[in-house]
């Protein structure tokens, strides 16, 4: 593979792409909301640059910072730095690139957006990679503030205040985040034990992991019904109850079965939820108000 391709494993594509997603449907959702056309895309896209820089800038500072343990785990093995396709001090420089164009275009737009880029990124760098990843069971918690922080820049750049509407999409983000991780912790629960972090699906029994996993999908479930007294028909309500069907059938197996596998298929399932219920508020909005 190419140099090019090294570099873009190092932004976790389909991390970015969720978090893009997700910044799209706030910043639309919250510029609806406001009921002028057109949409200024100036703004969009110069948050969508921002967005990317620092969440590409975040991912890859992780990849440096964890080097050191990515070759042990199965999961991660494949990595430009654990396969030596890319030098530390690349990964590093690259990075902090990223994270200086994120700063500084987000300073540009203003100060909150600024000051949400710094939540954002440092929650997932400083707080969760750097002091929490390898100390505490709990540490996945770190990194809500950091998937909820597109959601509120998205929100804010749209044109209406965040609260409340806004800071309850972000909240939902911030749910999503930890339940996302942890069933992919339990999945791969042999990784993280041969590399001694503590993730709640290595440090609890088997069936404590299971049970606050299905605690946290069942609050989030519960969650995705906040915004109802914000949309503009019931659209948004039957759809989101169809998104959560599947939701609780496979967490059912999922805590009846317990395995690996079925924690892979809760893994996979609640990989796209979020930005299911992100657009679908957005399109209740866009079709009905």
């Amino acid at each position: 593979m190419g140099i090019p391709y090294n570099y873009g494993v190092l932004l976790k594509p389909k991390v970015l792409i969720a978090m893009l997603a997700i910044y799209t449907a706030s910043f639309l959702s919250s510029h609806i909301t406001l009921d002028i056309e057109p949409v200024n895309m100036s703004t969009y896209l110069m948050g969508l640059i921002a967005v990317s820089a620092a969440v590409s800038g975040a991912n890859s500072l992780n990849c440096y910072i964890d080097r050191d343990i990515d070759p042990l785990m199965v999961r991660t093995w494949g990595r430009p730095l654990s396969l030596g396709t890319i030098e530390p001090i690349e990964a590093l420089t690259f990075s902090g690139i990223l994270l200086t164009i994120a700063s500084v275009i987000s300073l540009y737009i203003g100060v909150i957006p600024f000051i949400l880029f710094l939540e954002g990124a440092g929650s997932y760098i400083i707080l969760y990679t750097m002091f929490l990843k390898r100390r505490t069971m709990l540490n996945v918690l770190a990194t809500a503030p950091s998937v909820a922080a597109p959601a509120w820049f998205g929100w804010y750049l749209g044109g209406t205040p965040l609260y409340p509407v806004g800071l309850i999409m972000g909240f939902l983000v911030a749910i999503w985040g930890p339940l996302h991780l942890w069933t992919l912790a339990y999945t791969y629960s042999k990784d993280y034990r041969r590399v001694s972090v503590p993730m709640l699906t290595t440090v609890l029994s088997q069936e404590q992991a299971s049970r606050g996993i299905i605690t946290t999908l069942l609050i989030l479930i519960s969650s995705s019904y906040l915004l109802i007294p914000w949309t503009a028909s019931p659209a948004y309500a039957i759809f989101v109850s169809i998104t959560n069907m599947p939701m609780l059938i496979i967490g059912l197996k999922f805590f009846c079965r317990g395995t690996p596998h079925a924690g892979w298929w809760l893994f996979k399932l609640t990989a796209p939820y979020i930005i299911v219920v992100q657009f679908s508020f957005m399109f209740d909005k866009l079709l009905f108000i």
